[in-house]
């Protein structure tokens, strides 16, 4: 069965998105590839739809209607975005966190990592992996409400930027058919769960020495943790506030400043024991 006759399952919502045309097909397949398809009733999928009329083309879905006429980007890679964006605006029963995720070896705990925007997580997000830990996710982690438990997020990896040579040297080559500027998720066939976090590590940008560490205090992880979570409709404060603070309550946080990413990769491998 073809992308839209079966949906994805992204964050406990279904998708599927309708009148894709045939040459962008192969890529948003690969794009949302790591993400489960099951069947789903009709009034539990959200549908988005490519409309492309004459030289116009046009995305609807989640009662939004964009307008892609000219863009230099793929359609593939606007479905992509829009369908994820819808994913964590609905959200059920989840906090999204803007955070990479790593567990340790023997899936002992899960490893948050957090920062501003330019600060680097990704990179070290992926650094981490590709010596040895398991990827959870590269950006957005979701945690259930209440219990706490993180989950993967096998969204493709999107590096288009400029990464560590020694980083890239690690990472598998990007297959030849999938889409420019992206690599495959790692998907581990029959993985468990991630398991609870038990580690936090706040990234910044910052001089040398390089891999500065500082412990946080419970109450300072959770003003982290909580400026990590993205704002969505319906945005309970008051309840994110209280499991941030079980969050960090569970949690060694520590944070780690570094001027380059093969900094902050070796004195996060330090702290976390990897090889």
């Amino acid at each position: 069965m073809g992308i839209e006759e079966v949906p994805w399952l992204i964050l406990g919502t279904s998708f599927r998105c309708l009148d894709v045309p045939p040459e962008a097909k192969p890529d948003l397949d690969a794009l949302l590839g790591g993400f489960p398809r099951q069947p789903a009733a009709p009034e539990e999928i959200v549908e988005f739809r490519v409309e492309a009329c004459q030289d116009s083309t046009f995305l609807e879905g989640g009662g939004a209607r964009w307008d892609l006429t000219g863009s230099a980007d793929p359609l593939s890679s606007h479905i992509e975005y829009r369908i994820v964006d819808e994913a964590i605006r609905r959200a059920p029963g989840r906090w999204v966190l803007h955070a990479g995720a790593v567990a340790a070896q023997g899936g002992l705990g899960t490893c948050l990592i957090i920062g501003e925007s330019g600060a680097g997580k990704t990179s070290l997000t992926l650094w981490l992996w590709a010596h040895g830990l398991r990827l959870g996710t590269d950006d957005l982690c979701p945690i259930l409400q209440g219990g706490l438990q993180p989950e993967s997020f096998p969204r493709s990896l999107h590096m288009d930027a400029e990464y560590s040579p020694r980083l890239m040297a690690r990472i598998p080559p990007r297959p030849a058919s999938f889409p420019r500027d992206y690599y495959p998720f790692p998907v581990l066939e029959g993985a468990a769960p991630m398991p609870p976090v038990d580690r936090l590590i706040v990234l910044e940008r910052g001089p040398r020495p390089e891999g500065e560490l500082e412990p946080l205090s419970q109450s300072e992880a959770a003003h982290h943790l909580l400026k990590a979570t993205i704002r969505t409709p319906g945005f309970d404060f008051g309840r994110a506030l209280e499991d941030m603070v079980r969050l960090a309550g569970g949690c060694r946080s520590h944070k780690l400043r570094a001027a380059t990413p093969e900094g902050a990769g070796e004195r996060a491998m330090e702290l976390l024991g990897a090889g």
